[in-house]
């Protein structure tokens, strides 16, 4: 134990200070922009290339919302477009990254993005790099929230450990499993590729078509058998007794919305890596225990203003096979 959790120490410092580094990152690159786009202004506006043509304003919007989530922003974290209109001789784009917003300005022909307005009367704060963990407030029914990738093996992990944790809270928890997706336009991308795209839809389908406990069965049986290309759905779905032809429609009509609420979630919540855990809207390490169901049953039940016997019943058993691996995580 003392060796895992030396790992997760280290894994979630590094974590931390790439995450810190990218924040600076994109803050002094907002900076020279800025500047840049300020003298601009004063020098009679980005001439630029006499022959180059005017593109419309959703056309521009489009592209720098997609060179913004390209180039610009960790894994796992996404711009959305919020509006688009002219001003001052450039397109001026409001997009929201994280539940904020932000002004961007894009130039007409959209050859030039300046990714963010900036206030020079205000001092740059830089993250402190180190932050006391905040105690998790108490409520008659916890709110858990955790935030996965369907084909991560460090969410399949997590997933895995929470189901006993599950069984034996059931409804005096409200549940909620979240997928982390990036959205541009109609397009939903995640980190491993389409295959995990189509996963994470048909996941959420089953559960708002199903219910949380027949979600549970289905992502236990694919974690279980069908590898990290979801080939076995439809045995899943035979296994556990839901319909294949109710999931698929439900994935070609509201696949595309149903993961948009999902970016939504993840993004207002501030999280990128899968998985992440939150109890009663603060974050716990101890989803990184990955096989002691133990230990996620602990940091939720401490969460209850008055906890149920659950809480002080039988230990739940942990996995050897998955506490002795390192701890991780996708994004």
């Amino acid at each position: 134990m003392a060796e895992e959790h030396k790992t997760h120490s280290e894994h979630k410092e590094i974590h931390h200070k790439t995450k810190i580094k990218k924040m600076v990152v994109w803050q002094w690159l907002t900076v020279i922009l800025a500047v840049l786009f300020v003298a601009s202004i004063f020098t009679g506006g980005f001439k630029g290339d006499v022959t180059a043509q005017k593109i419309s304003a959703k056309a521009a919007a489009e592209k720098a919302v997609d060179y913004i989530n390209t180039n610009l922003l960790q894994q796992g974290m996404a711009a959305t477009l919020k509006s688009v209109s002219e001003k001052n001789g450039v397109y001026d784009i409001k997009i929201s990254i994280a539940g904020r917003e932000y002004d961007s300005y894009i130039t007409v022909d959209g050859s030039l993005l300046f990714p963010s307005s900036f206030d020079i009367d205000k001092k740059i704060e830089v993250p402190a790099e180190t932050q006391t963990p905040q105690e998790i407030p108490k409520t008659a029914k916890p709110k858990v929230d955790i935030y996965v990738m369907s084909f991560c093996p460090y969410g399949n992990k997590a997933e895995d450990t929470m189901l006993p944790v599950y069984k034996s809270l059931k409804d005096n928890v409200e549940w909620n499993v979240h997928y982390i997706v990036s959205v541009i336009g109609e397009n939903i991308k995640s980190l491993h590729g389409q295959i995990e795209t189509d996963e994470d839809m048909r996941e959420v389908c089953v559960k708002k078509s199903y219910g949380i406990d027949k979600f549970w069965q289905f992502i236990t049986y694919i974690n279980k058998n069908c590898g990290s290309d979801g080939s076995c759905w439809k045995e899943a779905a035979k296994e556990i007794g839901i319909n294949t032809d109710k999931v698929q429609e439900c994935y070609d009509k509201e696949g595309i919305e149903l993961m948009k609420k999902e970016a939504e979630a993840a993004n207002s919540a501030g999280v990128g890596s899968s998985p992440t855990l939150i109890i009663n809207g603060i974050e716990s390490n101890a989803v990184y225990q990955y096989g002691d169901s133990e230990a996620y049953k602990t940091a939720i039940c401490s969460a209850f203003s008055d906890a149920p016997e659950e809480c002080s019943g039988e230990k739940l058993s942990s996995s050897s096979s998955q506490t002795a691996s390192a701890a991780g995580s996708c994004g």
